[in-house]
């Protein structure tokens, strides 16, 4: 795994590898790009049932013989940087929101 790293590290270090690299900046700091990532991210999010708000809020609940009684709430804020997910990142802690 290290000397796929060198290697990547190698290629950013030379010249080709600084020429993607400002393509990449450029083409990230384009309003139209910026626009197209929004989008996906709110389509991901409806998807996944969450709706494309950012608001994490949530309640747990608990089944009682009288009914369902809320045991409290978890808040929390969504990344506002723009930047997309890493590649390969873990998912959320309460796991997915949707059977594959």
């Amino acid at each position: 795994m290290s000397n796929l790293m060198n290697k990547l590290t190698k290629f950013a270090k030379s010249p080709q590898g600084k020429k993607l690299v400002d393509k990449a900046q450029q083409v990230a700091q384009d309003p139209k790009t910026k626009a197209q990532v929004e989008k996906a991210k709110h389509k991901l999010a409806e998807m996944r049932g969450g709706g494309g708000t950012g608001d994490t809020t949530a309640a747990s609940t608990t089944g009682t013989a009288a009914g369902t009684e809320t045991t409290g709430t978890a808040t929390g804020s969504a990344d506002t940087t723009g930047a997309p997910p890493p590649t390969g990142a873990a998912p959320p802690a309460d796991g997915p929101t949707k059977a594959a």
